[in-house]
């Protein structure tokens, strides 16, 4: 009783698969995805930031402000940034002294420096630090 065994071939495909698979897709959208959340997180922060540098900028571009006192110069920069409602400088205000006014080495001048730092909470128990520095000279036109 011999019984021949049928040997059953499986079709392959001569062509190897190209393309990316579902999983490769997923992969590549979730680092999309991250990669967009950090965006949306960290992109107020420098739009504010560049909000503080064109405040100092046009600060210092005020004509007479070589002549003027710190404290003229501190309401200045508290007017503005409560006009534009800047609130992580607001609340690095509160932890330390952002804004400081020094005089030169040279001649008699002053430097306004603004030095701060904003931490946000990213996704779970991830968070970010970015450390913002931009210092100007008064009565001088930056561009």
């Amino acid at each position: 009783m011999a019984k021949t065994m049928k040997i059953i071939k499986m079709k392959t495909n001569k062509n190897k698969q190209k393309g990316a698979t579902f999983i490769t897709w997923m992969i590549v959208a979730a680092i999309g995805i991250l990669i967009f959340s950090a965006g949306l997180k960290v992109g107020p922060s420098y739009l504010e930031y560049n909000a503080v540098r064109s405040m100092m900028d046009s600060i210092a571009a005020e004509p007479g402000i070589k002549g003027k006192n710190k404290r003229y110069v501190y309401a200045q920069l508290n007017k503005y940034i409560n006009i534009n409602s800047m609130y992580s400088v607001e609340e690095a205000m509160a932890k330390q002294k952002v804004f400081k006014v020094s005089p030169l080495r040279k001649g008699n001048g002053k430097r306004l420096t603004a030095h701060y730092e904003v931490r946000r909470h990213w996704l779970g128990n991830l968070s970010y630090l970015i450390d913002f520095k931009y210092s100007v000279i008064l009565g001088e036109k930056n561009s």
